[in-house]
């Protein structure tokens, strides 16, 4: 498995980030992508068909498949994951049967966001060692993803407790830049903060604070690599107390400071 390139935008609505990452365009004869969508409101566009974009969501274009991102709301821009990549012929038979049987949009669980989210890191680095981690990892995800019945993946947690965490993390999402505590996330909900954790935890194996934690850590790494905003800016955009609470969970999550990540990962701006 040979990955080509891996790429996050976060807040998709129009530019120069549509213009190159919603064109309309195809791939080679080796290469594969997938697209893993996180939130937002619009179309994917693959050959003939139309699907809908929510969170989520994956698409796998084979090669020469058209495919293109139609953004349709500005009050609900999409954010996601994308993953050029090429099987190996030999080696990667197996799983290449499975990507060429799988159609349609694939419903994957609300953790393997954060596995995507290594992916894309991993896929980012420099040294044999972690492009071969990032290889493995990718093969994993695509067994599990493609070997599902129906290209559908279960949710843990079904019923009430279920909805509960679906809304939790729709306002997670619309909340980035506030600091909401897990009390009033809970209150939003109608339940207890007890509970709350619990349900949240039982369903995505984390606490609530970890997860909301994170997806304001993945926010700004778009913006540190795609801007040319201060880290004092980029702290107070997603609600830390300070620069230095910031780089501090920045680099725990990440494993770079903020510093470290926007010199790894900056975009052609610089």
């Amino acid at each position: 498995m040979i990955i080509k390139e891996a790429v996050y935008v976060y807040k998709l609505v129009g530019g120069h980030k549509l213009a190159w990452h919603g064109r309309y365009h195809t791939h080679d004869t080796a290469d594969y992508e997938l697209h893993l969508f996180l939130e937002g409101s619009g179309k994917f566009l693959l050959n003939r068909s139309r699907y809908g974009i929510e969170g989520g969501r994956l698409f796998i274009t084979k090669p020469r498949e058209f495919h293109s991102i139609l953004p349709d709301e500005v009050r609900r821009p999409i954010s996601y994951y994308a993953v050029l990549f090429e099987p190996e012929a030999n080696e990667d038979r197996e799983v290449l049967s499975l990507i060429e049987g799988a159609s349609g949009p694939i419903t994957v669980e609300s953790r393997d966001h954060f596995l995507v989210e290594e992916l894309y890191h991993l896929a980012r680095e420099s040294g044999a060692e972690k492009q071969r981690s990032a290889a493995y990892l990718l093969l994993s995800l695509l067994f599990r993803w493609c070997g599902q019945a129906g290209g559908k993946s279960p949710e843990h947690g079904a019923g009430e407790s279920s909805g509960y965490v679906d809304r939790a993390l729709a306002l997670m999402r619309d909340t980035l830049r506030e600091k909401l505590n897990v009390r009033e996330l809970a209150g939003a909900l109608g339940l207890s903060e007890e509970h709350f954790i619990r349900v949240f935890r039982r369903r995505l194996g984390i606490t609530p604070f970890q997860y909301f934690t994170r997806l304001k850590i993945e926010a700004a790494s778009s913006y540190l690599a795609e801007s040319r905003l201060t880290v004092q800016r980029v702290a107070d955009h997603f609600g830390f107390e300070n620069p230095f609470h910031f780089s501090r969970t920045f680099k725990k999550c990440t494993g770079l400071s903020p510093i470290e990540y926007r010199r790894t990962f900056a975009g052609p701006f610089r």
